[in-house]
Order: structure tokens, then C-alpha cells, then sequence
């Protein structure tokens, strides 16, 4: 039980403050309150059994009440300011224990605020798998079906056969950046059936990620990782064309192109088409990993 008993009286402390503290000002008060009404008491009994000598006190209890009268208004004073001092004390704690609940509030809001937005991730990236699986392609000449990240290994071979073709006739009028789009456009033409939900998904999952309050650089990687070498190159090439102009802010912004294995463009110069904020930290290394034929002595052939 948090209440103390003195002297007959409950005595609720204020939460917060110390109870053991309080219980000696409570006390001094009931003690004084006590004090002051036996004295009362004491002076009306004796002055109504001797009227006769309290009558000759007249100039001295006149002497006597000029004398208290200050001395009890400031004591009257005295006790305001206690009285003000101790509503100060009772206002701070609470003036705390709001700050202590609004703090409280923030962090459960930004709790919850955070949970909503990893539902929704979790939720937008299990769909987004579920698109790249619905992809497939079939060979018409053997029937065979690909799907999911395995068509884009199709895809990309799809694109460089176009670039190579149009690169021949094209190279000694045209632009390399000139050629790269013509023939992204004449892809897109054939691959737009397949590919249009996936990059309008991936598109407004970024833009998701921007828009909302959680910003952490866990998200946007762990949606980068998701993505294979041959669907980052499609996205390369999409991001330097015109159809893909709305992608560029995002592949900047998200640094899309920080795994980018930039040995498999068509062309290093390529490369130079993009900002280069959309590489982040990709080494950038246009020549393939070839190992150390020294490596090969070690196996112990």
C-alpha cells in the first residue's frame, strides 16, 4: 500500500516523490495545527473564569495584537508561498510524467509506423518475385519454356543480337548511345508484353521506398539484391533509353547499378551513358575476373 498513516489521517504522496520525505512536513503541521488550537483553548477557559482581571489586560492585549497581527500576516504569507512552492513541485512531476508519456507515444507510434511499412515491404517483394515467376517464354521452334530469371538471360541475348546488328549498319553515321537506344526500342517492342508489369512494379516499389517515413539503407539493398545480373542489365540499358527516363531518378537515387557487372555491357563506353550515382560503389572493373594460373598448380594437378 503507497499511502501512509499519520496521526489518524491518510496521507496519499505525490508519485514520484519520495514518501518518507513528505511524512515529517505532515507531521510538523498536525503537531503546530495542535499546538495552536490547545493554546486557543486554554486562554478562552482561563479568561471566562477571571472576567474581572482580563478586563485590566485590555491595553496589553491591545499592545499585544499590534505585535501579532504582522507577525501572523507574514507567517499567513509564509504559508502561501509554501502553499505555491509545493504546487510547483506537484506540476513539475506531472509536467514529467507527460514528457515521459509523450516520449512513450513517439516511440510506439514509430514502432508501429515501422511495422506497417515492413508488412507492406515484405508484401510488395513476395509480389515482385511472384512476377519475375510468372514471365516465361516459349521457343517456337522447340517448345521449350523458360521462366522467371532464367528468361532474362534470353532477354539480354535477345538485345545484344539487335545492338550487333544495327551497330554494323549503323556505327560509321550514328552515335554509340544513338545505336544503344534504337535498339532497346526495337527490344522493347517485342519484350514489352513480358516485361511491362515487372518494370512498372519494380518502378512504383522504389518509389514506395522513397516516399516513405522509414529510411534506411537496409530496404532499398535488400531490394537490390533480389535482382540477377542479366535483369540488372536489361535494367541498364532501360534506364539509358528514353522509355526508361522515369527509372533514371530511382536507379540515381537507390544506386540500382552498385552490383552491375559492368564486363557484360555491349560496350565499356556504354557505361558513360549513366549518372554515376547510379553506380555507388561498383569497382567498376571492365575486364572479367580471370583466377591466377598459379591457382591451378596449387589444386596439386
Amino acid at each position: 500500500m503507497t499511502d501512509d498513516y499519520v496521526r489518524g489521517a491518510w496521507i496519499k504522496p505525490t508519485e514520484g516523490a519520495d514518501p518518507e520525505a513528505s511524512t515529517p512536513f505532515t507531521y510538523g503541521l498536525w503537531l503546530l495545527s495542535f499546538v495552536a488550537t490547545a493554546v486557543i483553548a486554554g486562554v478562552l477557559i482561563i479568561g471566562y473564569q477571571n472576567v474581572e482581571s482580563y478586563k485590566s489586560l485590555g491595553a496589553w492585549g491591545d499592545f499585544t495584537g499590534g505585535l501579532l497581527n504582522p507577525i501572523l500576516t507574514f507567517i499567513t504569507f509564509f504559508a502561501v508561498l509554501i502553499t505555491i512552492w509545493l504546487q510547483r513541485q506537484e506540476l513539475s512531476l506531472t509536467r514529467k510524467e507527460l514528457e515521459r508519456s509523450a516520449t512513450a507515444l513517439e516511440k510506439q507510434d514509430s514502432t508501429l509506423k515501422k511495422q506497417s511499412f515492413e508488412n507492406t515491404f515484405f508484401e510488395m517483394l513476395k509480389l515482385h518475385n511472384s512476377i519475375l515467376d510468372s514471365i516465361d517464354l516459349i521457343n517456337k521452334d522447340s517448345g521449350n519454356i523458360t521462366k522467371g530469371r532464367d528468361a532474362f538471360s534470353i532477354f539480354y541475348t535477345r538485345f545484344t543480337r539487335i545492338y550487333r546488328e544495327n551497330y554494323e549498319k549503323l556505327k560509321d553515321k550514328n552515335s554509340k548511345k544513338e545505336i544503344s537506344e534504337l535498339s532497346y526500342f526495337l527490344f522493347w517492342k517485342d519484350a514489352k508484353t513480358e516485361l511491362g508489369h515487372y518494370f512498372r512494379f519494380l518502378y512504383n516499389f522504389f518509389r514506395f521506398i522513397e516516399q516513405s517515413e522509414i529510411q534506411e539503407e537496409f530496404y532499398p539493398k535488400l531490394l537490390r539484391s533480389q535482382l540477377s545480373d542479366q535483369e540488372l542489365l536489361i535494367l541498364f540499358y532501360n534506364n539509358i533509353s528514353v522509355a526508361g527516363q522515369a527509372f533514371r531518378h530511382y536507379a540515381d537515387h537507390f544506386e540500382l547499378f552498385d552490383n552491375l557487372p559492368v564486363e557484360r555491357l555491349l560496350d565499356s563506353e556504354h557505361a558513360e551513358f549513366a549518372d554515376e550515382r547510379a553506380f555507388g560503389k561498383n569497382p567498376m572493373n571492365f575486364k572479367p575476373f580471370v583466377p591466377k594460373i598459379g591457382w591451378a598448380s596449387d589444386s596439386g594437378e
